[in-house]
């Protein structure tokens, strides 16, 4: 019998490696994964301009490399064999900038200058906002209704806590940029769980961090540096793949070649049928042939899953429950300039913009800066997110790519004062290419997996849909859930 995997993007293909090196396949069955377009990767595309030698990333640009799924993508890169491209970012790419009250501002680098100096676009010192939150938080964290109901928004916590300048000029400008969302909507026991914990746990997120760090100190085992050790090399903390993240994705590929992992290419699911008993499933594709398979692991986005099952499928419930989880769509235009000059005093990783300034920005990276090149100006305009519609639709259609330029430099002009025409422009629309965490996500997850624990459905859920957004959260998400399928 046959494992099918839903799916040839990072998820799919990680979940495809991950079966295969924990052991989860009898002698009698493969691994067969099936992709709806012509080539694997999902959003993870790289492409270099032959004139230029940019890297263009459709997708995420680069990987950080802090943290346990942080770890566990650097291992799986090794294990590939594709270590000496890591690469670290530029020694410029460290600034962050905000875009608000119509000006960029420049986020403190040190602590101690955020804590006690004022730095624009906030009125006061970050102190006055940590000592805010130990003095008020406890107090005011039952007059928040959403509270009682074991979540609430971003936006609500983080008001609640420190503030509407901390809510309105980092956090709300800090989620469009990581995944185009709306803080008033976001999930803040999804998006910030250490935080969410901390106050739940002791009272004010302050103390609770502080708690959680000398605990982790006193429990920590020194590691003594004896003779014949091996020390592991931590990867750098924030990195990208010379030639692109799609090296990745191609390393992905022949390794699971290699191990008898066959994928198909251009071949649509259209249903998804489950037997009794949870005895294998039965796939239908768009050309009439169908497919008969154990076990199915979906790496689909969620509401492309729930569109697979017949409108009387007795599984409505799971479909309901799955497209709930809702998409956003985004914008990115890549704008390259000759003049190095034209950025001006600007060097860093990029700006954020805050949603008070009612664009349809997200923000602007700073590709040059992340990749070294101190010859050009090379910059992705992403925007969109949750106010694509809003800003891009018109008349039920799409604004064309050359006004979606247009509207690009503009951004550029007001946040960059960089006035000159771009060099080379591309756009391109990735609809409904992140899932948004809402208020309650955790309990529509757990839903969604009692659901199918209990009606013992031969399926398992991978993607960004359910476990994070991140290039680290989606490789470390389908090796846990192999490792769990594989017992």
């Amino acid at each position: 019998m046959t494992i099918a995997i839903l799916g040839g993007g990072l998820a799919g293909l990680s979940a495809a490696y991950y079966l295969k090196r924990e052991g989860g396949i009898e002698k009698n069955q493969s691994i067969q994964i099936i992709e709806a377009s012509n080539q694997t990767g999902g959003w993870i595309q790289s492409w270099k301009d032959q004139n230029t030698n940019v890297i263009s990333e459709l997708g995420p640009r680069t990987i950080r490399g802090r943290g346990k799924s942080a770890n566990n993508t650097y291992s799986l890169i090794k294990d590939l064999g594709i270590e000496n491209l890591v690469r670290n970012v530029g020694i410029d790419a460290s600034s962050r900038y905000i875009f608000a009250n119509g000006k960029i501002h420049k986020l403190p680098m040190s602590v101690l200058k955020a804590l006690f100096t004022v730095n624009q676009p906030f009125t006061k010192p970050w102190i006055y906002y940590v000592l805010r939150e130990c003095f008020s938080s406890h107090n005011s964290k039952s007059s928040s209704p959403d509270v009682q109901n074991n979540d609430e928004s971003a936006y609500d916590f983080f008001c609640r806590t420190y503030g509407h300048e901390f809510a309105d000029y980092l956090i709300s400008p800090l989620l469009c940029g990581v995944c185009g969302g709306n803080s008033k909507q976001m999930s803040v026991k999804f998006m910030f769980g250490a935080l969410y914990e901390a106050e739940r746990k002791h009272g004010t997120v302050g103390l609770g961090l502080l708690k959680e760090q000398l605990s982790s100190i006193w429990n920590r085992e020194k590691v003594k540096d004896t003779k014949g050790t091996n020390i592991v090399k931590p990867p750098p903390s924030v990195y990208y793949l010379d030639g692109g993240l799609q090296r990745l994705i191609h390393a992905l590929d022949i390794n699971n070649e290699s191990q008898g992992i066959h994928t198909n290419l251009n071949t649509q699911c259209t249903e998804l049928h489950f037997h009794e008993n949870g005895k294998g499933a039965r796939i239908v594709f768009s050309n009439g042939k169908q497919l008969e398979c154990s076990h199915v692991i979906s790496a689909l986005p969620a509401h492309n899953l729930a569109s697979l099952f017949c409108v009387k499928s007795q599984h409505s419930p799971l479909t309901q429950l799955l497209k709930s989880i809702p998409m956003v769509s985004i914008a990115t235009v890549n704008l390259t300039y000759d003049d190095p000059k034209v950025m001006g005093p600007y060097k860093g990783f990029g700006v954020l913009s805050s949603p008070l300034e009612k664009l349809s920005l997200l923000g602007i990276i700073f590709n040059n800066y992340i990749y070294g090149h101190s010859d050009r100006v090379d910059l992705t305009v992403m925007m969109g997110g949750y106010g694509f519609k809003e800003h891009f639709v018109k008349n039920s259609k799409c604004l064309s790519e050359e006004k979606i330029a247009d509207i690009a430099v503009g951004h550029v002009k007001r946040v960059l004062n960089i006035q000159s025409t771009p060099n080379t422009y591309s756009t391109q629309i990735l609809n409904d290419c992140i899932p948004q965490y809402t208020v309650g996500h955790y309990e529509r997850v757990t839903k969604i997996q009692e659901y199918i624990n209990v009606r013992r459905l031969p399926l398992t859920l991978v993607g960004s849909s359910y476990a994070g957004i991140s290039i680290n959260d989606v490789i470390f998400a389908s090796m846990t859930a192999m490792r769990k399928l594989c017992k």
